[in-house]
């Protein structure tokens, strides 16, 4: 493959409710670069094709379990030659999710941007901090990188304040019972790609029980992005 010239890609992999889209968020609006939510670009993909493989992969989603990692990992490599067409970086928030897509993604990236230009985040947040976070998470049912504490301020049914006509709501895969499949994934199947990528790849630990505004301070400080 042809090595995309000063293209970057930043990977932030940690347990649900651990931060990772909002810091994807927050360093997508400062630098520019593509924000990959692998579930909603997932889902939107699964929309425009009718192949049985590709149906399938919902029932997975709606169940909290993990979409198939052959599958997955054929739609972020087709979808991340699209995106690089038309921008600078991409920051994947939480992918690769499986041993299998870290083992072919890694060197698919790898052949795409500069290692130097590739940075890898682990937002560090225990069990007990990660329920807490759930209990209060609301989410725009318009889009879902708008994502608010229940509060005074923020409460359920009322309109999302960042004016793009959506209303806060509780996440389908908030429901405590889909919390718990999802922890386990993550344990079982997400946890060992980060041994993976450290054998490979430096990872730059964050410590993802701060306020978000210290998180997001560390993360810059720890990317030292040009």
């Amino acid at each position: 493959m042809i090595m995309l010239n000063q293209k970057k890609a930043i990977l932030i992999i940690g347990p649900v409710c651990s931060g990772k889209g909002t810091q994807a968020a927050l360093l997508s609006q400062k630098f520019g670069f593509f924000h990959f939510m692998t579930s909603k670009i997932g889902q939107e993909y699964i929309k425009k094709r009718d192949d049985e493989e590709t149906l399938k992969q919902m029932e997975f989603y709606k169940n909290g379990a993990l979409w198939d990692p052959i599958w997955t990992l054929k739609m972020i490599k087709e979808k991340t030659k699209e995106i690089f067409e038309n921008y600078s970086g991409i920051i994947y928030d939480g992918s690769p999710r499986t041993l299998y897509e870290a083992e072919g993604f890694y060197p698919f990236l790898s052949s795409l941007v500069e290692k130097e230009n590739i940075k890898i985040i682990e937002m560090q947040t225990n069990i007990e901090e990660t329920k807490k976070r759930l209990e209060k998470r609301l989410i725009c049912d318009k889009n879902s990188t708008h994502v608010f504490i229940n509060s005074e301020e923020f409460k359920e049914d009322t309109h999302c304040p960042n004016n793009d006509n959506g209303v806060l709501k509780k996440r389908d895969l908030d429901d405590p019972n889909i919390f718990k499949v999802r922890t386990e994934e993550y344990k079982n199947r997400t946890a060992p790609v980060l041994n993976f990528l450290k054998s490979k790849h430096k990872v730059i630990e964050i410590n993802g029980e701060q306020t978000i505004e210290k998180v997001f301070d560390e993360i810059l400080n720890k990317l030292n992005l040009a």
